[in-house]
């Protein structure tokens, strides 16, 4: 098998940031692991893309508070004039409506693909660092806005079997993937 002619990593960590706040961070990594020279300002290095974006997010409504960018590696001189923008995503939600406020602000044109795609990346981690920081994994939700998760996949569908659990206050340890026996 030949080798790939390019790589793309992502990584998105959530960090407790205060009583009711979390730090998430991302980094995007783009390689071209045969070190083909193709680009403004390329030394012949491997390393396309080295991209970090960290968001302060409330919570519980999942408000953007603060929102920073860095490249460590980029292909052209102009590509950091992409980071200063990054602050219109001060005061949004990560909730409903956000990937099209995302794309409405840095879509195209308006923005840089890679960190675009990299915000993208980072929302679904918001809501479940959240759920792991501030309700603990196992615990029940408090109230209807705990319930944010509802309709984010096939597994937590409205009136699905975990939903279904949780509003008769049953133990979903049943139904967890830890806790059943290897198949066959």
């Amino acid at each position: 098998m030949k080798p790939p002619v390019h790589v793309r990593t992502i990584r998105v960590e959530a960090v407790e940031a205060g009583p009711d706040e979390l730090e998430v961070r991302g980094t995007l990594l783009d390689e071209r692991p045969r070190g083909e020279r193709r680009w403004e300002g390329d030394d012949g290095g491997r390393v396309i893309h080295d991209m970090t974006v960290t968001l302060r997010v409330r919570y519980p409504d999942f408000v953007i508070t603060g929102a920073r960018g860095e490249m460590a590696s980029h292909p052209y001189t102009i590509c950091p004039e992409a980071l200063p923008p990054l602050e219109q995503l001060v005061g949004l939600s990560v909730a409903r409506g956000f990937v099209r406020a995302v794309q409405e602000r840095f879509g195209r044109e308006r923005g840089c693909a890679h960190l675009t795609a990299l915000i993208l990346a980072m929302a679904p981690v918001v809501k479940q660092g959240a759920g792991a920081a501030f309700r603990g994994e196992h615990d029940a939700p408090r109230d209807a806005a705990d319930l944010w998760f509802i309709n984010t996949c096939q597994a937590w569908r409205e009136d699905g079997p975990l939903h279904s659990l949780l509003k008769r206050g049953d133990s979903l340890a049943e139904l967890s993937s830890k806790r059943r026996p290897p198949r066959g």
